[in-house]
């Protein structure tokens, strides 16, 4: 599960490290993003990267977008077997920026939120699928079984993608197959990351500012 991610990264870093070609959209720092908000992300097209906001919450292209519910994830281990997913793996494959993200630990009738990032602040990408509806864009983020460090606090995780060569495998439709592919879909090892309670600011989705990723305890 994913709900709720950061990315506080300077621009010009990301434009560097994973090689962008063209930047579609400004950015801002956010500490807070939540579903139906734009996230920034990046795709594969004609041998270049392209970098753009797009929406949080998959509407495929073939939903009523009034009756359908956005998904903000998608089980990695059964994109093949879903209607919304199975066409998408193939050719409309996209890694989305974060440099860390929230689950909510249950605790004595409370849930108490858990934020993850890589063990050297780094930042990172999940992968990601989209599609377009009506000429709106949406995307959503995949997920996978937790590693030890995640699954104390929530079974599931999103798919972290930290290798140059898998990113590369993940976006790169015309040259690798999703069958070549979905090799980078697992879990992130837990020695690559750490976790540390913050403050339940961040349960609403009307804070997002820095304090959101301000360490209460390293302890969950």
């Amino acid at each position: 599960m994913c709900g709720r991610f950061s990315l506080s990264t300077p621009l010009e870093e990301l434009v560097k490290q994973y090689m962008i070609d063209e930047l579609m959209d400004d950015f801002e720092p956010r500490y807070n993003i939540a579903p139906s908000q734009k996230i920034l992300s990046l795709l594969s097209y004609k041998g270049k990267r392209r970098a753009g906001g797009i929406s949080w919450g998959l509407i495929p292209h073939w939903a009523d977008q009034k009756k359908w519910k956005p998904l903000i994830n998608a089980r990695s281990e059964t994109l093949l077997e879903k209607p919304s997913f199975k066409s998408l793996v193939h050719s409309k494959r996209i890694v989305i920026f974060g440099d860390g993200f929230y689950e909510w630990k249950q605790e004595k009738g409370q849930k108490t939120p858990v934020r993850f990032q890589l063990r050297n602040g780094d930042p990172f990408v999940f992968a990601g699928l989209w599609d377009r509806n009506e000429g709106v864009s949406t995307s959503t983020i995949l997920t996978t079984r937790a590693n030890e460090l995640v699954e104390p606090v929530h079974k599931r995780m999103p798919v972290i993608l930290t290798d140059p060569d898998d990113i590369e495998k993940w976006l790169n439709t015309e040259q690798y197959s999703f069958e070549e592919a979905s090799s980078v879909l697992k879990p992130l090892q837990g020695n690559y990351m750490n976790g540390y309670r913050v403050s339940t600011i961040v349960n609403s989705p009307k804070h997002d500012s820095s304090d959101c990723t301000v360490p209460v305890s390293s302890i969950f």
